[in-house]
């Protein structure tokens, strides 16, 4: 039987509080949700390059169009490849 093990990667779409919180209300998500989902965003920000190996890569989403964020992940994407 052939066994396979496959290297996991992560990337961290992150955007400011401001944000996020203004994205999520827009989803309809739940108040005490979206504080949750900003201590974790956080959380992710704060140990990227401790709890992730290799580090977790960030792209900032803030203000950046969806083609710039995309082409970000298309790149960091075909490094691996």
């Amino acid at each position: 039987m052939l066994s396979v093990s496959f290297e996991k990667y992560y990337l961290n779409l992150h955007c400011n509080d401001e944000t996020r919180e203004r994205r999520l209300r827009e989803r309809n998500w739940p108040e005490d949700m979206i504080q949750d989902y900003k201590e974790f965003a956080k959380w992710l920000v704060d140990n990227a390059d401790k709890e992730y190996s290799p580090p977790m890569p960030i792209v900032d989403t803030t203000d950046a169009h969806v083609s710039e964020v995309a082409a970000q992940i298309k790149e960091w994407v075909l490094q691996f490849i």
